[in-house]
């Protein structure tokens, strides 16, 4: 383990993400790794756009069928911000030295193993979910991901 200097997690803001967190910061703690911490925005629509509907910005009580999109920007700094409360929150207060952070937009299995050879990451950790009537997909998906990886 004394090999192993950069540590990646993953964040989908989920417990298991938590999990994941916790431990990935106690390891990077332990052998002075560095920890990035990453997530990934993977569809500005889903999410952004349907608070249009409920609460619109401006024009109450009028609401189109289109509602107007939120810049790039301001999602990407709302993220950071969850990102770092959700770090804060998960290994409370107990973060490794060398603690990185990073948004991105994209797939997210494309962009953690874009990151994975960017920061020529050592060591990813992950946490999958346990699902007792029906297989996850995301599990599935996510172990597919990890056999293309460098």
């Amino acid at each position: 383990m004394r090999n192993v200097k950069r540590i990646l997690v993953p964040i989908d803001f989920s417990p298991e993400a938590a999990k994941a967190l916790s431990y990935a910061s106690s390891l990077a703690r332990q052998i002075d790794a560095e920890l990035i911490a990453l997530h990934v925005i993977d569809n500005l629509d889903e999410d952004d756009g349907l608070l249009q509907f409920i609460m619109p910005p401006e024009g109450w009580p009028f609401v189109s069928d289109k509602p107007a999109r939120r810049p790039v920007d301001v999602i990407m700094r709302e993220r950071a911000l969850d990102l770092w409360n959700f770090i804060h929150r998960a290994i409370h207060g107990e973060a490794p030295q060398k603690l990185k952070k990073l948004v991105r937009i994209g797939i997210p299995t494309k962009e953690i193993a874009a990151v994975a050879r960017e920061e020529n990451i050592d060591l990813i950790v992950f946490e999958l979910r346990n699902h007792f009537l029906f297989p996850n997909p995301a599990n599935r998906k996510l172990l597919r991901m990890i056999e293309k990886l460098p």
